[in-house]
């Protein structure tokens, strides 16, 4: 394999009068990072892609590409190590019967590297066609002992010198009037020490913020609420945290204003073994994750629960994401309605249970007197402090359970599960019976 040094004019001429092409002076290809974030304190990944943007080439022969932290002139780049993330570049690495790219990293005293060999032979290069993104590959940059990395990473500069991309000639291509001597298959080099026709692009993208796409919090029964979240993305999250606070039901109000003090308890924290799996962050990552679901076990019933998210980032500070309320009822009948009122021979009455009750449901005449315990539908069993489970259950009131036209009061009288001597929850429907004539 021959190798070209080649100086590049503003215009390409061809060597062969018959292919008198001019070339436009542009740019020939563009090398950009992207997508640099830090996936843990201690170490930082990114893309490297390269664009065709001219007609003035085809097939990609090599690079070698070289990179810098800014503002670091004695920075001692030999205790990193970097490596290509596997899968992750779309260069043909594999190549059964020719030989593919091969891609080297390392790290030396002043600068990282990234070295990409192409093959012998233009018939195993890849053409890139114009105007096309290739990924060269997802690189994973990692201090040796584990100490925090810099943040971003920028192209060794200056551009002329440390960088350097070439493309495959093949037979019939516009070539350089510069270049002495070509054949098919050598190696063109795109620019030199004076002239960069490679722009090389540093990272334009903003690292992800850590933003929420929702924070649930749910009674659901018998002392108990549920959490859960999603993040949009995460940045520098090393994991999340739950309080709570506790108050009396009270006007509406901002939550986002309640000062972080009144949140003592807290309920689960990713510090705390028992919730490291579940609450960990991704520390960096543009993508989002579930988190949850979470039991917290309440004391009282007839308050307010408030809860506030918040997650702890590379500093150790404790920031805060968003803040819910959650009503705990007192046993609460929510819902309790006779269908048919008036009524012939029978009413049904539906009504819902906002918690796990003892319920018990009697009909009383006008006189106060009681004359019927009625039955869960579904079961059949008498409403005579009953378990029944947080939803919504039916009953029937017959006519058959009595024998004078009028009005009467279903009374339903709820007591909590846990705490079966105190009444807590009590609701009356009045219905009319008319009696067929």
């Amino acid at each position: 394999m021959k190798y070209i040094i080649s100086i590049l004019s503003l215009f390409f001429l061809s060597l062969i009068p018959l292919r008198s092409q001019v070339l436009i002076d542009d740019t020939l290809a563009v090398a950009a990072i992207r997508n640099a974030y830090k996936t843990s304190p201690s170490t930082l990944e990114f893309d490297v892609y390269l664009q065709r943007t001219s007609e003035s080439w085809r097939y990609y022969a090599n690079s070698t590409f070289q990179f810098e932290f800014a503002n670091l002139p004695d920075y001692d780049y030999t205790k990193l190590s970097l490596e290509l993330i596997p899968q992750s570049s779309e260069l043909p690495l594999v190549l059964p019967g020719g030989r593919p790219y091969k891609i080297y990293t390392g790290t030396l005293k002043d600068r990282i590297q990234i070295i990409v060999l192409g093959p012998e032979t233009l018939n195993d290069s890849i053409l890139i066609p114009p105007n096309t993104n290739v990924k060269v590959g997802r690189f994973r940059l990692s201090t040796r002992n584990g100490s925090p990395i810099e943040e971003s990473i920028y192209w060794k500069r200056p551009i002329s010198y440390y960088q350097a991309v070439a493309f495959k000639y093949a037979e019939g291509d516009p070539v350089p009037i510069q270049i002495l001597d070509v054949q098919s298959d050598d190696n063109v080099e795109m620019g030199d020490v004076s002239t960069s026709l490679v722009s090389f692009k540093d990272d334009p993208t903003k690292p992800p913020v850590t933003s929420l796409e929702y924070f649930f919090a749910r009674y659901i029964g018998n002392l108990k609420v549920e959490l859960w979240f999603k993040t949009h993305s995460e940045y520098k999250t090393k994991g999340f945290i739950i309080k709570r606070a506790v108050r009396v039901p009270s006007a509406d109000m901002n939550l986002e204003e309640i000062p972080d003090g009144a949140f003592t308890v807290t309920v689960a924290d990713w510090n705390d073994p028992k919730f490291s799996n579940m609450l960990t962050g991704q520390y960096t990552s543009p993508t989002g994750k579930e988190y949850g679901v979470i039991t917290d076990d309440i004391e009282y019933r007839g308050v307010e629960y408030i809860y506030r998210l918040y997650y702890q980032d590379e500093n150790d500070r404790i920031i805060k994401l968003a803040t819910r309320l959650v009503p705990v009822p007192n046993a609460v009948i929510e819902f309790a309605q006779a269908d048919p009122n008036p009524f012939v021979s029978e009413t049904k009455v539906r009504y819902f249970v906002r918690d796990d009750v003892r319920l018990s449901c009697y009909v009383y005449d006008r006189t106060g007197k009681q004359i019927a315990t009625l039955r869960d539908n579904a079961s059949g069993e008498l409403l005579e402090s009953r378990i029944t489970p947080r939803g919504w259950h039916e009953t029937y009131f017959k006519a058959s359970e009595i024998t004078a036209q009028g009005s009467y009061d279903i009374i339903f009288i709820a007591y909590p599960i846990n705490d079966p001597g105190v009444e807590l929850s009590r609701a009356t429907v009045k219905v009319l019976y008319v009696r067929n004539k």
